[in-house]
């Protein structure tokens, strides 16, 4: 892990310098999750057990989130009068500060198995049939967290200018910060709860809190209303995002923590990040008001967006009862699982 989390600071600062473009931000999500989504998070399986993932799980989800707080607090300023090369510079050295740290003060967990495998064969392996037919609560535990994922990309992206342009609140970064904080807090001590009581039992409760706050967030208006509702939805989202994240620690071949990475990015991210925005942009198409971004006429995102993520949300029932179906107690699943390995 400490080999490669400096390489997302090159990335970063090479982003400031090579000027607008495809290229660069590639260059830059690239190494960036090679950073954080492979190589971080392998370690946080390989270093956390069983009986302490819900807590681990739980701080880990509010990070993403309050690093954007962060970035509005401090350097909104620079965006806002046109400063990007700065903001991104900004950015790129103190990730590298804290990646020359990382390769310090980060040791790789003595729990470390590798498979031997080719690099293309390892990339390859967790794509196979018979590898899912061998690690069926593995695939059905990346289904819900496929299922959540998407549920959120359908409001998240559009969730600003929704504040902004339909509700016509100008001061979102007051909700910004009473959400997210609140939320946070609720994360951090639903955690324990998630350790307590299981996290494959908490992967329904926390989904409904979810399903409740994007409810609320359709009927809310004015500042209080959508900040009440968007705590709910965000914590209800930050508390399920953690309970499946630590099924699927839970349920990583001891020899493929890496592989498994890569395949949360495919499940977690990109279908999510491709398929969400799609959705909520047909759910907005021909609003009645529009605005102009950078040239481009847009529809201003109405409150169906957070019914349509609650609709994809309730689907996360089907695979949490087929895990369910096929669980073994999560007492014997400490560590991980070697099936498929």
């Amino acid at each position: 892990m400490s080999e490669i989390t400096p390489t997302t600071a090159a990335a970063d600062a090479l982003t400031a310098h090579a000027g607008e473009g495809p290229d660069a931000h590639a260059i830059m999500s690239f190494f960036g999750s090679g950073a954080n989504d492979a190589a971080f998070n392998a370690w946080v399986t390989e270093s956390t057990a069983h009986s302490n993932r819900g807590r681990v799980e739980g701080v880990l989800a509010i990070l993403p989130l309050l690093s954007m707080l962060v970035i509005f607090g401090l350097l909104d300023g620079l965006t806002q009068q046109g400063h990007w090369k700065l903001f991104f510079g900004i950015i790129g050295a103190v990730t590298a500060l804290i990646g020359v740290a990382a390769w310090f003060m980060v040791r790789d967990s003595p729990a470390m198995a590798v498979s031997g495998d080719s690099y293309l064969r390892s990339i390859i392996h967790g794509l196979g049939p018979s590898v899912m037919r061998a690690n069926p609560r593995l695939y059905w535990a990346l289904t819900a967290w496929l299922v959540v994922g998407t549920c959120t990309q359908v409001f998240l992206p559009y969730l600003i200018i929704y504040i902004q342009r339909y509700l016509r609140i100008d001061g979102y970064a007051i909700i910004l910060a009473v959400v997210l904080v609140s939320a946070a807090v609720l994360s951090i001590l639903g955690g324990r709860v998630i350790d307590r009581i299981g996290k494959l039992i908490s992967v329904m409760p926390a989904a409904a809190i979810l399903v409740a706050g994007l409810v609320g967030m359709f009927f809310a208006r004015g500042m209080g209303p959508v900040m009440v509702a968007g705590t709910v939805m965000m914590a209800g989202f930050m508390l399920t995002t953690a309970a499946i994240s630590g099924l699927v620690r839970d349920y990583t071949p001891l020899d493929r923590v890496g592989n498994v990475q890569g395949l949360r990015m495919i499940f977690a991210i990109m279908v999510p990040m491709v398929v969400g925005p799609f959705v909520g942009a047909a759910v907005i198409a021909g609003a009645a008001e529009t605005y102009v971004d950078l040239g481009v006429m847009k529809s201003v995102p109405t409150p169906w967006i957070f019914l349509a993520a609650a609709v994809i949300a309730v689907f996360t029932i089907i695979p949490v009862l087929r895990l369910r179906h096929s669980a073994v107690p999560e007492a014997s699943e400490a560590g991980g699982t070697a099936a498929g390995a």
